[in-house]
This record gives C-alpha cells, structure tokens and sequence, in this order.
C-alpha cells in the first residue's frame, strides 16, 4: 500500500495557486479500497495495523462506523472501474502532540487525501475534494490563493489560530510531484518552538519542516 509522500517545505514550494488547509497533529493513517473488498487494509506511514494496534487500533473502528459506508459510495459513484483507492487521514486526539497520544484523549480521524488509481496514480484536486468529501471530517480550509511569503509569515507567526500550521496543495495538475500534485508544510513557530523544547533540535528536524 503506497505511502503518503513527503511534503516540501515552503521555501522549496512553487509560487503558485493553492488551497491551504488546517495541519491536524496526530498520526498519518492510510486505508486502501479495492473492489472486491471494499475498504479493508490499514496502515500507518510505516506499517501495516488493525484492530489490535496498541496505540493505533482504534481508529480501524472509528473508520468503520463514520467513514467507511460515504466513502465506499463515493468511490462507486466516480471511480466505479479503477482497481483502487487509498484514502490518507489524520488519527488523533486533543492532547495529541508530534504523534504521541493520550491513551485516556477522545479519538478521532479527520480524512485529508484521496489517491486514485492503480498504475497511473493521481491524487484528488484539493477543489475536487472539497467538492466530493467536504461533507465528511475534512481539515478546515485555510486559504485560497497564491503562495507567497506574506501567507508563511502570517501562518509561522500563527495569526490564524492554528495548533501546528498548514499544509498546501497546488490546485493545477503537476507531472513534477508523485500523485500529481504539488505539497508544502508551514508549521507556526509556537509549534516549532513546542517541537525543540521537548525534543531538542533533532525533534525539530523530524516533526518541523
């Protein structure tokens, strides 16, 4: 099951159209369709997981009952004849930070990418997914616009109100980039600043940009 790609940092990202929408802190969680069995193999980015996952497995229910039903009548209605489709959300709690949990925290799945196809893989436009999957758990639209270094600034010094920052997605196809599609993170510099207290420099290298 293909794993979410990397995602550019702003300063590697094109100056070009995009959708900024709310970064969730948790962990990335992938769920692959097929149509023989519908949605049915879980992953986190490194692993495969199911029910019995110690710190993961809830949301193999959580899925099930809030997801599973809409999503699997999505894919028929607009991709009834491709092979499969990997879905890619957020697993996590309030008190989740840099994708720990607290095993107490309520749980929850917020669904941010939609990767279709077999062989010629492309990711969902992020104005086609607001479109087809805005009525679910999606992350809160942040921006509609060109990205420019006013939008980073105002996104690092969090005057949006953001826990961890914004992830943007270019709006106009790219062979460039896997899946067809230009990403790039922005994480507010209170969250960066959150990330160094607790793991020293080489947190933020791993959990910042």
């Amino acid at each position: 099951m293909i794993e979410y790609p990397h995602i550019l940092s702003s300063s590697k990202a094109p100056r070009e159209n995009c959708i900024a929408f709310q970064k969730i802190d948790g962990s990335n969680i992938r769920i692959k369709y097929t149509q023989k069995r519908g949605f049915h193999l879980f992953g986190s980015r490194t692993q495969l997981i199911d029910a019995t996952h110690p710190h993961l497995g809830a949301v193999v229910d959580i899925f099930n009952n809030q997801f599973n039903e809409p999503l699997t009548k999505i894919v028929k209605d607009n991709w009834p004849n491709e092979r499969e489709v990997i879905v890619y959300g957020e697993f996590y709690g309030l008190q989740s930070f840099a994708g720990m949990h607290v095993p107490e925290d309520p749980k929850f799945f917020v669904l941010f990418d939609v990767l279709v196809g077999h062989k010629n893989r492309k990711f969902v436009n992020p104005k086609e997914f607001i479109k087809l999957f805005g009525h679910l758990r999606i992350p809160a639209i942040i921006y509609d616009g060109n990205l420019n270094d006013q939008f980073i600034q105002d996104v690092r010094e969090d005057k949006y109100c953001l826990n961890e920052g914004v992830v943007c997605k270019g709006t106009s196809p790219s062979g460039a980039f896997r899946g067809g599609m230009w990403m790039c993170k922005i994480k507010t510099q209170q969250y960066l600043d959150r990330l160094k207290a607790k793991f020293g420099e080489e947190g933020v290298k791993k959990y910042g940009e």
